[in-house]
């Protein structure tokens, strides 16, 4: 087995990008406003621009005033703790296994409401936007510091070339908001909740997808059960993000295998041929971000939409995603 830390895969010499694996409680971390922890696990040079990605891991009721990006499409997705969004007219208390898609161009603000550290996954589609938490942040080596503030009209001299404005508390919740997120609002996803389907002791639970994103992104819970396997794939155009929240997956990644356990990262770039199995007793859970949007299409036409029976023709399976893949740009 080979053991990879934080660090590119090998790959064949046409491939001009590779793989990075960051394994958990590693990346690249901040303290952001003295006492906030930001780990990246993903930046801009990471992706191709495609998306960013970090754990964020705010003391109880911290979180940012009220701001509205320009150009990224946000999501949050809630690992433990709690936390109280409000964006536009909508406004929701997440707990752990919930998820929200906050469009661009609506304002919002958020909270963590419960008593302890919360944690949270924090993406943005494209990337760019993390750049305004290096910018500002200290190394995160260390205890953390004092909170501390920073007025809304001093944040903003810091922030135009990042595309994020800072906004004063106003009665009305869409002050602030900007055109083009004229019409649309953000999608608050529980727990139990999403569009499953299933192929190869699989279980595909689909969050957010093309329509709801602006075409920016999509994301899927996935449960590998034990044996689950999804096959040998390779993207024509997709940015792949994998995030372990439970279990050890294997993956191989142009023929290496590695593994990647609860809290770890893998970016997989459009092209390289990939695989991922579980080879344990119990089940793999793992979120699954792609850019752009549009994978969902893939998976509504190669999956089953009912539940496993008592046995699972797994050839078959796995035979349909093969031959289905080419005309969603996904080849074996």
């Amino acid at each position: 087995m080979n053991h990879i830390h934080t660090e590119q895969l090998q790959q064949d010499p046409p491939v001009i990008r590779s793989a990075k694996l960051v394994p958990a409680e590693q990346g690249y971390s901040i303290w952001w406003m003295g006492d906030d922890k930001i780990t990246f696990q993903t930046l801009c040079e990471d992706t191709d621009g495609a998306y960013s990605f970090w754990i964020d891991e705010p003391p109880p009721q911290v979180g940012p005033p009220k701001h509205v990006h320009s150009r990224e499409e946000e999501g949050f997705y809630v690992i433990s703790g709690e936390a109280t969004f409000k964006a536009g007219h909508v406004a929701a208390v997440l707990g752990p296994g919930a998820f929200i898609a906050l469009p661009a161009g609506i304002p919002h603000t958020w909270a963590n409401t419960s008593k302890e550290n919360a944690k949270l996954i924090t993406f943005t589609a494209p990337a760019g936007n993390e750049g305004f938490f290096l910018a500002l942040g200290e190394p995160g080596a260390g205890a953390p510091g004092p909170r501390k503030t920073m007025p809304v009209d001093e944040i903003n001299l810091l922030t135009p070339r990042f595309g994020v404005t800072y906004l004063e508390s106003t009665p009305n919740p869409l002050d602030g908001a900007l055109v083009l997120g004229a019409g649309r609002s953000p999608t608050v996803v529980m727990p139990d909740e999403g569009d499953e389907r299933y192929s190869a002791h699989v279980v595909y639970s689909i969050k957010a997808y093309g329509p709801v994103t602006a075409n920016a992104y999509t994301l899927v819970q996935i449960e590998l059960e034990s044996g689950g396997t999804i096959p040998l794939l390779r993207h024509a155009a997709y940015e792949k993000g994998i995030y372990v929240l439970s279990g050890t997956l294997t993956a191989t990644i142009s023929g290496q295998q590695l593994e990647v356990s609860d809290g770890g990262f893998l970016n997989i770039p459009w092209g390289l041929p990939h695989e991922f199995r579980n080879l344990g007793a119990e089940p793999v859970r793992l979120l699954q971000l792609t850019t752009p949007g549009g994978i969902e299409d893939f998976y509504r036409a190669a999956c089953r939409v009912t539940r496993h029976g008592s046995s699972v023709d797994m050839e078959a399976d796995l035979e349909r995603f093969r031959s289905l893949g080419p005309r969603f740009g996904i080849f074996s």
